[in-house]
């Protein structure tokens, strides 16, 4: 079980700290939005589901700027960020716009299992690198579906099983097992079929595998701090590791150096999309999901 909670103060603490780590989340969300144009959709309502600190979001706002945006994220200081992203920096808004005189965007920090939101509102809905932080996949995905007009379709990319395979083999070699170290992610076959069984039309997914090298195995730890990725499983365990753990750990993953010497980090990334089909029945509300109004989420309007 993922703590909501936990998630929310990791990125919280690592918002500072996040765009200058954040080197693979930068990549992904360019790579994801290069498919936008593929279906030549024109959305009036668009959601950044888990919009972190903006990335994806400003590629929605240049791609669609008569389209309103929102971006929506669990953190209330990694939105801060994207606040300051779009509205602040409105120089290149000009510069990519000049019929357009601001970033038609809102800022709402909400739960990705309960949005605040009316059924079929949204066009498009993007998510990019935030699933694998929900341990529910089929309700955050019938969420998505609920909020999504007739037509409309979501765009996602999550973690493979495959992410930082270097790094659970180095914890495998010292406490013979990762389980307690880090995550589980979600393999392709298994986010197309969650995608089908809430009732998405044409799942397409594919995956790519990008690694990252590092100077040694301490950067590459450090970087995942930074950007917020550390173990949120409320089953791990929670005592302190001694120094001589934690030196085997590091002499173990820098068994793994390349050639070169440096220090791999490999990130399985699973992209797909799938629509809303026109006449399809809806499915039933979930059970164990709430209502929530608008006015009990922060909400910032720019």
């Amino acid at each position: 079980m993922i703590s909501r909670r936990t998630v929310a103060q990791h990125f919280s603490r690592a918002a500072l700290s996040y765009d200058a780590a954040a080197v693979l989340q930068k990549e992904v969300a360019n790579r994801l939005a290069e498919r936008f144009p593929l279906l030549r959709i024109q959305p009036e309502q668009m959601m950044d589901l888990g919009a972190g600190t903006g990335f994806l979001s400003v590629h929605l706002c240049q791609q669609y700027p008569q389209a309103h945006l929102y971006a929506v994220d669990l953190s209330e200081a990694m939105l801060k960020a994207c606040r300051t992203k779009l509205f602040s920096s409105a120089s290149w808004w000009r510069k990519l716009n000049p019929f357009v005189s601001t970033v038609n965007a809102s800022i709402v920090n909400a739960d990705a299992y309960q949005l605040p939101f009316a059924d079929q509102s949204i066009d498009i809905l993007v998510s990019s690198l935030m699933l694998q932080w929900c341990d529910d996949l089929p309700k955050v995905l019938a969420e998505c579906r609920r909020v999504l007009k007739p037509n409309g379709v979501l765009f996602v990319a999550s973690l493979g099983p495959d992410t930082l395979k270097e790094i659970r083999q180095a914890w495998q070699v010292v406490e013979g097992q990762a389980e307690d170290r880090l995550l589980s992610f979600t393999d392709l076959h298994e986010l197309g079929d969650a995608l089908s069984r809430v009732g998405f039309s044409d799942p397409v997914c594919d995956v790519e595998h990008i690694t990252m090298t590092y100077s040694d195995a301490t950067s590459a730890v450090k970087d995942l701090k930074a950007i917020g990725a550390t173990n949120a499983n409320q089953q791990r365990s929670k005592g302190l590791m001694g120094k001589a753990k934690w030196r085997d750990f590091l002499a173990a993953y820098h068994q793994q150096a390349m050639p070169d010497g440096r220090i791999p980090a490999t990130f399985e990334v699973v992209y797909a999309h799938a629509f809303v089909a026109e006449q399809q029945p809806r499915e039933k509300t979930m059970p164990h999901t709430a209502s929530i109004p608008v006015s009990a989420i922060k909400r910032w309007q720019g």
